[in-house]
């Protein structure tokens, strides 16, 4: 904590150590499948109960957006012939549950190829990172590769039954196509995203029971989902991030997953595509209790993300061995593409924030008496003065002229019948996004 004359300076390093939670992606189980009957057809008899497939009723206003960005960067066709067969047969679902208290999807078999176990689990990742509407399937899958015979049989695991899916679904659906349904015609592409961004932030709460060095129970499960963020209201960074592409797709956004590292854990986030330049966002990061810094990571660069995220390997650059491997880099923790994301022009702060190009600030002092006028309780602003960062933020709380003050003296003539309080501000660095954010409070 930083004290200067009449300041109180708050250190966004230090606030985001108490204030940002860490995250964990829900680890596979892996089944042997038994070898299908002669002719590798699996027994339709056994009652298998078929899902509706997911309609939503889009606004009327946007043109949503099919992305199979990861179906597309697959090695192969037979490999998206397995997705394709896959995504299918997730929508049929058996009644009755196993000893794990799961239930079989339907088994995919494809002919004529027996495909690597490497390309199995990334054909199943491809599918999950493609799909967040797909929320039932469990971490489980099994799979079973016979190369005399030359095929490749998958089957994935519902969480619930089919009675069960059946109103997850309905509940599903009523809350996707309320927020598409309460969208305003005429919104620009940032303007959905940030709607989106602030629905989940504003209503989901991030799951901090969650214990990190124990297995999450099935029922627990959903905080993984695009479910447990949009209607269980629940999540951690794997939903927090799959809700965000679920409704980005929607409005007709380019949206995709990207894991890594971040306090230490495995973290979630997302990545999106304005005006075809991509630019990342991190929802739950920007979820935190000072509302200060709510859009911290809304649109950020690859150099402002780095400094305190990593991204997992590409999964191109990994060995069979390490795909199919129990440690930390696997097909599970790793990507199907990274872009390059270098550009400012839709970050937040650029957006919606004033510059401070020199301490005359005629911009700037206009953009606070705005803001004092509404009574806002946040000020933003960007700076890109001659000065360094460190040497702009002296010069305006710190040392003589202390020029913030003249900013304040001026908005405060301007004002009918109440201040700015003058002898109690206090402000966030945040060097890396080039920004100050100043708590403002009247009297």
């Amino acid at each position: 904590m930083k004290i200067a004359k009449r300041i109180v300076s708050l250190l966004l390093c230090v606030l985001l150590c108490f204030s940002l939670c860490s995250c964990e992606l829900l680890k596979e189980v892996v089944k042997l499948l038994p070898s299908p009957q002669y002719g590798m057809v699996e027994d339709t008899s056994l009652g298998y109960t078929e899902i509706d497939k997911l309609e939503f009723t889009y606004s009327e206003y946007y043109t949503p957006q099919k992305c199979r960005e990861s179906y597309d960067l697959l090695e192969n066709d037979k490999m998206r012939e397995l997705y394709d067969m896959i995504y299918e047969n997730v929508h049929f679902v058996y009644p009755q549950a196993e000893e794990s208290s799961e239930y079989k999807t339907k088994q995919v078999i494809l002919k004529d190829c027996a495909l690597s176990e490497a390309q199995v689990r990334l054909t199943i990742k491809a599918l999950a990172d493609d799909n967040p509407q797909i929320f039932w399937t469990s971490s489980t899958f099994g799979f079973l590769i016979h190369e005399e015979y030359e095929y490749t049989a998958v089957q994935l695991y519902s969480r619930y039954s089919p009675d069960e899916l059946v109103k997850c679904v309905s509940d599903f659906l009523y809350n996707v196509n309320g927020f598409y349904y309460s969208l305003e015609d005429s919104l620009s592409e940032y303007e959905l995203e940030k709607k989106i961004h602030d629905l989940i932030i504003d209503n989901c709460e991030y799951d901090e029971s969650i214990n990190l060095d124990e297995e999450v129970p099935t029922e627990r499960s959903d905080v993984f989902e695009s479910y447990g963020a949009l209607v269980n209201k629940v999540a951690v960074c794997e939903g927090y991030a799959k809700a965000f592409q679920l409704l980005c797709h929607g409005v007709g956004i380019e949206c995709m997953n990207v894991i890594g590292v971040s306090d230490d854990q495995l973290h979630k986030w997302n990545t999106v595509k304005l005006d075809g330049d991509w630019y990342y966002v991190d929802t739950t990061w920007d979820d935190t209790k000072d509302k200060a810094l709510r859009y911290d990571y809304f649109n950020i660069t690859e150099k402002q993300l780095l400094s305190d995220h990593e991204f997992s390997p590409l999964a191109s650059e990994m060995s069979d061995e390490e795909i199919c491997g129990e440690g930390e880099e696997n097909a599970l923790t790793s990507n199907f593409y990274i872009p390059d994301c270098t550009e400012r022009t839709y970050n937040y702060y650029i957006r919606e924030s004033a510059q401070l190009t020199d301490y005359q600030a005629d911009e700037l002092k206009k953009s606070l008496l705005n803001s004092a006028k509404k009574k806002e309780k946040y000020f933003h602003f960007y700076v890109d003065t001659d000065d360094s960062y460190s040497d702009t933020v002296d010069k305006l709380f710190d040392s003589y002229p202390q020029y913030y003050f003249e900013y304040i003296d001026y908005v405060n003539y301007n004002l009918p019948d109440y201040s700015i309080d003058s002898e109690n501000v206090t402000f966030y660095e945040k060097e890396k996004l080039q920004v100050v954010t100043v708590l403002m409070e009247y009297i």
